[in-house]
């Protein structure tokens, strides 16, 4: 059997994806601009440095659009919908590779498969 180790998610990661769910919640409504560097490292708790590498993921994802004025949420409704759900299929792959790995017999014996 081969080893299945991951490697974990960055943080930059990790805060974009909080910034994207705070899109789909309204927090940061489409088309709004988003806050500075500082600001949002101040209230996120993390590095202007990890906020600037959040803000980069999500100009590249089409989430975000930067401009000489600065950050701005997408205007585009259907550009989010399809992240989203792409996201939730990430999500669904991962759990369902987690459930094949890890099955319970019928008799409650645990068994484990590559």
């Amino acid at each position: 059997m081969s080893w299945d180790i991951e490697v974990r998610e960055k943080v930059y990661q990790r805060l974009a994806n909080e910034i994207f769910f705070r899109i789909l919640h309204g927090e940061y409504g489409l088309g709004t601009k988003m806050p500075s560097y500082t600001e949002l490292s101040k209230t996120a708790g993390s590095s202007p440095e990890t906020v600037r590498k959040a803000f980069s993921e999500l100009c590249r994802l089409g989430l975000i659009d930067k401009t000489r004025y600065g950050y701005f949420v997408t205007s585009n409704r259907s550009r989010v919908a399809e992240y989203r759900q792409n996201y939730l299929a990430d999500l669904e792959g991962k759990y369902l590779d987690a459930k094949a790995k890890v099955s319970v017999a019928a008799d409650g014996g645990i068994t484990c498969s590559k």
